[in-house]
């Protein structure tokens, strides 16, 4: 091999390693209320809790669908991870419990945080999740984001995923991701609270309860690639730099 190509091959590979470092190290964590559904905690002897701190149910279909208020609002709820070697137990759920929302269209959690969409950055939402009961492949579920204009919820990403038998009798939580191009300045969403939205989004196929199981919400921000990619090519730069004076 040629002397002088090493440095390239080696500049090549070193470039990749840091700007995934420079990207991992620029992602900021954004706080999100009660992200594994810890709270409030299910007294002992109890199957599950209809009450989700920190998060809002989507608000109930007009009566002539057929669902009262009150079963509406027992359709998203916390419920333990069964204690490991039982039916059921999540090798990789964060905590003791995780939330649950029924396989019924529109049945939702969401929730605004005290961040807002800034300029200049780009947003990522994962969650992990599972399927459970009586739930049918191709059933969808949506993971989105959103700002509140006068109080009407304007989504701005989402991404739907669909059950599998793989989701429903696998033992882990499996993350799914809703991405966010950088903000703008003249964006709508510019300088509005953060809002993260979980929905069943279309409706199970088979008769039984059916619902979907939910834990590990993350949302993180990153600058947009050309600032951490520069930040990346001025390392690489200095790196080849020094190499070839120990070369010389």
């Amino acid at each position: 091999m040629n002397r002088n190509s090493v440095p390239l091959l080696s500049a090549a590979h070193v470039f990749a390693a840091v700007v995934g470092l420079s990207y991992c190290a620029n992602a900021q964590s954004i706080s999100v209320t009660n992200p594994s559904f810890e709270s409030p905690q299910i007294p002992a002897g109890f199957p599950a809790l209809t009450m989700v701190n920190g998060w809002q149910k989507n608000p109930a279909p007009p009566p002539q669908f057929g669902i009262t208020a009150d079963q509406w609002d027992q359709m998203a709820g916390v419920f333990p991870n069964p204690a490991e070697g039982q039916p059921r137990h999540l090798t990789n759920a964060d905590g003791s419990q995780v939330a649950y929302l029924f396989a019924v269209q529109g049945v939702g959690l969401s929730q605004e945080v005290t961040s807002k969409y800034t300029a200049g950055l780009g947003y990522e939402l994962q969650v992990g999740a599972r399927g459970g009961g009586s739930l049918t492949p191709g059933t969808q579920f949506q993971i989105g984001l959103y700002y509140s204009d006068n109080g009407t919820v304007v989504p701005i990403g989402g991404t739907v995923f669909m059950a599998t038998d793989a989701l429903t009798t696998a033992s882990a939580l499996q993350d799914f991701k809703v991405t966010l191009g950088t903000v703008k300045a003249g964006d709508a969403w510019n300088g509005r609270n953060i809002g993260v939205s979980l929905t069943s989004f279309s409706q199970n196929g088979a008769a039984g309860i059916a619902y979907w199981e939910l834990d590990k919400v993350r949302l993180v921000a990153t600058p947009e690639p050309s600032t951490w990619m520069l930040g990346g090519v001025g390392t690489v730069v200095l790196w080849a730099v020094g190499r070839r004076r120990q070369q010389s």
